[in-house]
C-alpha cells in the first residue's frame, strides 16, 4: 500500500471515530478549519480572517475535541510514515543484493578496502573501535508510554494488513483491530496525571534496552563480521564495541529526586532486568539442545561444572534426573535456575548497608558453560542457538547498560569544602581561585587519607554527595566497576574541578579506575578546554590516575548550552575547535581520547542527522571511539522500530569507521586557513547579533515568556527534572530544552538559526563561502541543518504569538528584528548552499513539511487563542483555566508531534 493510501486509511478511521464517539458536528467542525488552514497556505488573503473567526468562537469543549484530532493525526500519520520507511529500506535492500545498501556496514568495509586500506590498517582500526549509545531522561518526550504502547501497537496491525497474502475475512479483522485501538487511543488522556518519578524513567528506558537493543545491537555485531569475513577474512572485532550507557537514575544535575536510593534502585533494575532476560533465553536455549550424551558425550570440563553443583537444590534435582542423559540441556537449565534464584537478590538493600554481601551471580559464572558448550557442540547449532546469547552477555554483561554518574562542579565543589572546614583543612575551599583549588587537591591526594567519618559535613546535600561516592565503591566491589560508566562533572571550568571528583572518590574509598569525564558546555569553557586538559595531563597524581584508567580519558562536550550561550554559528565553531584542540592535546600526551557529544534532537541542540554529524566532526577526533546521548523523544522516534533502530545503528557504526580512516582523516584535516580567518569573522558576528538580543535587550526574558507557551511547558509531566536551574530570571538559569521547546511550539524556532543570518552576511566573499560549502563537511552540515531550523520555523505563525504579548510596542520591535534576522538567514543559506528552496536537498523532508504544515496551522491558532483565553482569567488555578490548560496540552502535544521535535 502507498503512503498516501496507508495515511488516507487511518485518518478515514480516524474521522470515523471522532463522528461516533464525539458528534459528527465536532468532526464537521475539524474538517471546516482544515479546509480554512488548507487554503490559508495556498494565498486564499480571507483564510487567515476566517480561521481565526471559527477558533476563536469555539468553547473550550469544542478546542480540546479539534485540538485532539489535530494531534491524533499526525501521531498516526508518524506512524505511517516509519512504516513505509521500513518498506522503503527493505524494497532499497533487495534491489541491490548482493551489493551492500548505502551507508550500511557493509559498504563501508568495502569502501575502505577500495580506498586501499590494507589489513593491518583495518585490524588497527578494529583495535580501537568502541561506540556507546547513552540514553538520558531529559524531559523531551511529550507523549505518555501509554500513549506510545498503542500507537506501537497500530503500527504493528498496519504492516500486518499490508501484506499482500491476505484473506478478505483477516485483513477485515486487522481493519477492525486498528479502529479499536484508535477508539482507545481518542479516549486515552494524553497528559500525565502525576509526575513522572526518575524509576518511571529508568524503567521506560530499560524498556527500549529489554524490546529493542537487546536484540538489534547483536545484530550490528553479525553484519561486521559478516563484511570482515567478505572483505577482510581473519580479521575479528572487539568482543564488546557497540554497547549501551544510561544517565537515568544517575544524573543527578539539578535534579534533587535523584537519590543515593534513587540510583541503589537503578543498578537493581538494571541487573535484574539482565538477569531475567539471560534466565528466559537459558531456558529456551536448553529446549534446542536436547543432545544425547550417547550420541556427543560431554566434555570433561561441563561434567565437572555439573557436578560443582551439587547438592542440587530440591527443584534442581528433578531437573538433574529428567536430563541425565541430555548434558547440554541440564547444564543450561541448571544455570537458568541459578539466575532464578539470584533475581530474588535485594541488591538495593544491600548496596545501601554497611557491611553488604558478596554477589551470587557474576559474568564469569554465566560465560564459562556458555563457552565450553559452544567449543564442542557442532558450530552449526551453537552458532543458531547460542551465538546471539552469548553476544548478549558481552554486550550487555550483568548491568544491561552502563549507569553513568553525573552532578555539577559547583555542588560537588561545595560538599568538599563542607568536608575540608570540618576537617581543619580549610575554611573557604569552593571561594578559593581555580589556581588555589588546584594546589590545595594536589597536596591532599599525595598526603595519606585523614581520619573520616562514616558520613562527614553537616548539612543533608553533602551527606548525600558523600553518600553516593560511597555507594559507587560498594558497587564496584560487590558487583563489579562494569555498573558504571564515567563520572561526569558538568559546568566543569578548570581543572580542579576534575581533582575535586578524584579527591572526594580517593576518601570514599573508590579505587583509581573510576573514569572522570569533565563536561564543557559554555563558549568560555569549550575555549580552555585544551587548556584544562593540559592541566591534567602535567599533573604527576593525574598521569597515575590515567595509568589505572588505561591511559584513557573522555571528554564530553555540550551542544545545548553552548547554543543557548553564543548562539548557532558561534557554539558549532566553538565546539569544532574545541574537539579539534583536545584531540591535538591527547595525541600531544600520548592519552587514548574519547569525545562523548552530548547532543539533543534539534538543531539548535545538537541534532540531525548522526551519520552526516560525524562525517563531519574534526580530522582524528573520532579514531574509533564514538560516544553520544541519546535524549527524550529521540530514542522512541529511532529506536521503536527494530528495522528503523538497525538502520541508526548500522549508520553510526558506518560513519564511524569511514571517519577513523586514516586516509579520510587526513583528507578531513585540510581545512584552508581562508576558511578558517572566514568562519572565525562569521561567528563573532552571529554571537555579537545573538548576545544582544537575548542577553542584553532589556525585557527580552519576558518577551520570551509572553510569545510562546512556556508557563504551560513547566507545568507539564515530562520528566522528573525541574524545567530551571533556580527561579530567578536569568538565561543562564533556564534549561535548554524548555528553552528550545517553547521556540518550537510558537514557530519562531531561533535558536536553530537566530545570528547565522548576521554572521553569513559578515563575509562578503560569496565564492569563498560557496568553495567551503562544496568542499568542507563541518560547514555543509552546519548550513544543511540549519535549514531544517529555519523550513520548521513560521514567521507569520509566529506573529500570531507576538500579539499576546501585553507590551505592543515591545513586542513590534522584538518580532520585527527576529523577523529580519530570518530573512536574512534564510536568503544568505540559500545563496551560499545554490539552493532556490529550502531544503531542495532534502525533497522527500521538504515535501512532508509542505504536506504537514496546514494540519499543524490549526493546532498553532487554538494554542494561541487558549493561551489568550488563559492569561485573561482572573483565577488561573479555577476549573476554567484547568480545561484550557488541558486544550493546551494537546496542542504542545500536536505540534510537536507535526514538526516531529520538542526540544
Amino acid at each position: 500500500m502507498e503512503l498516501s493510501q496507508s495515511i488516507h486509511l487511518l485518518g478515514g478511521m480516524l474521522g470515523e471515530v471522532i463522528a461516533e464517539l464525539e458528534t459528527p458536528a465536532i468532526f464537521e467542525l475539524e474538517e471546516r478549519i482544515r479546509a480554512q488552514a488548507k487554503a490559508r497556505r495556498v494565498g486564499d488573503e480571507d483564510a487567515e480572517r476566517q480561521l481565526q473567526s471559527i477558533v476563536s468562537a469555539l468553547s473550550p469543549t469544542e478546542l480540546r475535541a479539534v485540538a485532539a484530532a489535530f494531534a491524533t493525526y499526525f501521531d498516526l500519520v508518524n506512524l505511517v510514515e516509519e512504516n513505509f520507511r521500513v518498506h522503503v529500506l527493505r524494497q532499497q535492500a533487495a534491489e541491490r543484493y548482493p551489493a551492500p545498501v548505502h551507508d550500511s556496514i557493509e559498504e563501508a568495509i568495502l569502501l575502505l578496502k577500495e580506498q586501499g586500506m590494507t589489513h593491518e590498517q583495518m585490524q588497527a582500526l578494529l583495535n580501537t573501535l568502541s561506540i556507546e549509545l547513552v540514553l538520558t531522561a531529559h524531559p523531551t518526550e511529550a507523549r505518555r508510554r501509554t500513549v506510545l504502547s498503542k500507537l506501537q501497537r497500530i503500527a504493528s496491525l498496519l504492516e500486518k494488513y499490508n501484506h499482500n497474502d491476505l484473506l478478505p475475512q483477516e485483513r477485515e479483522s486487522l481493519k477492525n483491530a486498528m479502529q479499536a485501538e484508535i477508539s482507545a487511543l481518542w479516549l486515552t488522556d494524553r497528559e500525565r496525571t502525576a509526575k513522572l518519578a526518575v524509576t518511571d524513567e529508568v524503567r521506560t528506558g530499560l524498556y527500549f534496552v529489554e524490546s529493542v537493543f537487546w536484540e538489534a545491537i547483536p545484530q550490528i555485531y553479525t553484519d561486521l563480521e559478516q563484511a570482515l569475513a567478505r572483505h577482510y577474512p581473519g580479521l575479528h572485532a572487539p568482543r564488546a564495541w557497540l554497547t549501551l550507557g544510561s544517565w537515568m537514575g544517575g544524573d543527578r544535575d539539578g535534579n534533587p529526586n535523584v537519590t543515593r536510593e534513587v540510583t541503589a534502585e537503578t543498578l537493581r533494575l538494571h541487573r535484574g532486568l539482565a538477569i531475567e532476560i539471560y534466565r528466559r533465553a537459558l531456558q529456551d536455549a536448553a529446549r534446542g539442545l536436547s543432545l544425547s550424551s550417547h550420541r556427543l558425550p560431554p566434555p570433561a570440563a561441563l561434567v565437572q561444572w555439573v557436578e560443582s553443583r551439587r547438592p542440587f537444590p530440591e527443584h534442581a534435582a528433578y531437573i538433574a534426573e529428567r536430563y541425565a542423559a541430555e548434558p547440554y540441556r541440564l547444564a543450561m537449565t541448571l544455570l537458568a535456575a541459578e539466575l532464578a534464584e539470584a533475581s530474588h537478590e535485594d541488591m538495593k538493600s544491600n548496596l545501601l548497608r554497611q557491611h553488604p554481601r558478596p554477589a551470587r551471580v557474576n559474568l564469569e559464572m554465566l560465560q564459562q558453560p556458555l563457552e565450553v558448550i559452544a567449543a564442542h557442540i557442532p558450530h552449526r547449532i551453537a552458532e543458531d542457538k547460542l551465538l546471539t546469547l552469548r553476544r548478549q552477555v558481552e554486550i550487555f554483561g550483568l548491568h544491561a547498560a552502563r549507569l553513568d554518574i553525573r552532578e555539577e562542579s559547583s555542588r560537588l565543589n561545595k560538599a568538599l569544602g563542607e568536608v575540608l572546614r570540618a576537617l581543619g583543612l580549610c575554611p573557604n575551599f569552593e571561594n578559593l581561585s581555580a589556581e588555589k583549588r588546584l594546589a590545595l587537591l594536589t597536596r591532599l591526594l599525595n598526603e595519606p587519607l585523614p581520619e573520616l567519618a562514616p558520613r562527614p559535613g553537616v548539612t543533608a546535600e553533602t551527606a548525600e554527595t558523600w553518600a553516593v561516592f560511597q555507594l559507587i565503591e560498594r558497587a564496584r566491589r560487590i558487583y563489579g566497576a562494569e555498573l558504571f560508566g564515567p563520572f561526569v562533572i558538568s559546568m566543569t571550568h578548570s581543572a580542579a574541578d576534575v581533582l575535586t571528583v578524584l579527591l572526594l572518590a580517593r576518601w570514599t574509598g573508590n579505587t583509581d579506575t573510576l573514569h572522570i569525564c569533565p563536561l564543557f558546555e559554555s563558549v568560555d569553557d569549550l575555549q580552555r578546554a585544551s587548556e584544562i586538559l593540559t592541566e591534567l595531563f602535567t599533573s604527576e597524581i593525574y598521569q597515575k590516575h590515567l595509568a589505572a584508567c588505561g591511559n584513557e580519558q573522555m571528554v564530553m562536550i555540550g551542544y545545548s548550552d553552548s547554543n543557548k550561550d553564543g548562539g548557532y554559528l558561534m557554539a558549532n565553531w566553538m565546539l569544532y575547535q574545541a574537539q579539534e584542540a583536545v584531540t591535538r592535546t591527547a595525541q600531544e600526551f600520548g592519552v587514548r581520547l574519547t569525545i562523548f557529544h552530548g547532543r539533543g534532537g534539534t538543531v539548535a541542540r545538537g541534532g540531525g542527522p548522526a551519520n552526516r554529524a560525524i562525517r563531519a566532526q574534526p580530522a582524528g577526533s573520532i579514531n574509533g571511539r564514538f560516544r553520544v546521548t541519546e535524549q527524550g523523544e529521540v530514542i522512541a522516534s529511532r529506536y521503536a522500530n527494530p528495522t528503523l533502530a538497525h538502520r541508526h545503528l548500522e549508520q553510526i557504526a558506518s560513519a564511524v569507521l569511514l571517519a577513523s580512516a586514516p586516509q579520510n582523516a587526513k583528507k578531513a584535516s585540510t581545512i584552508a586557513p581562508a576558511w578558517r580567518a572566514a568562519l572565525d569573522q562569521m561567528a563573532s558576528a552571529a554571537y555579537r547579533t545573538y548576545r544582544q538580543l537575548v542577553y542584553e535587550t532589556p525585557g527580552f526574558l519576558e518577551f520570551w515568556q509572553a510569545v510562546t507557551p512556556i508557563d504551560e511547558i513547566k507545568r507539564l509531566q515530562l520528566g522528573s527534572r525541574p524545567a530551571f536551574r533556580a527561579t530567578t530570571a536569568e538565561v543562564t538559569k533556564i534549561r535548554a530544552i524548555p528553552w528550545v521547546f517553547s521556540w518550537m511550539q510558537s514557530r519562531y524556532n531561533l535558536p536553530g538559526w537566530y545570528g547565522l543570518g548576521t554572521g553569513l552576511t559578515a563575509c562578503s566573499d560569496l565564492p569563498l563561502l560557496r568553495e567551503m560549502y562544496a568542499e568542507w563537511p563541518f560547514f555543509r552540515t552546519l548550513l544543511d541543518n540549519s535549514e531544517i531550523s529555519l523550513i520548521k520555523a513560521d514567521m507569520d505563525i509566529a506573529a500570531l504569538y507576538a500579539e499576546l504579548d501585553p507590551n505592543p510596542q515591545r513586542a513590534k520591535i522584538l518580532f520585527n528584528q527576529i523577523r529580519t534576522e530570518f530573512e536574512r538567514t534564510r536568503d544568505a543559506v540559500l545563496s551560499i548552499s545554490g539552493h532556490q528552496n529550502l531544503l531542495d536537498a532534502e525533497p522527500y523532508t521538504q515535501n512532508a513539511v509542505r504536506l504537514r504544515n496546514p494540519y499543524i496551522d490549526p493546532l498553532n491558532f487554538i494554542q494561541v487563542e487558549t493561551l489568550r483565553r488563559l492569561r485573561t482569567l482572573p483565577d488561573r488555578e479555577s476549573p476554567e483555566a484547568e480545561a484550557l490548560r488541558q486544550v493546551i496540552v494537546l496542542t504542545i502535544n500536536g505540534i510537536a508531534a507535526g514538526l516531529k521535535n520538542t526540544g
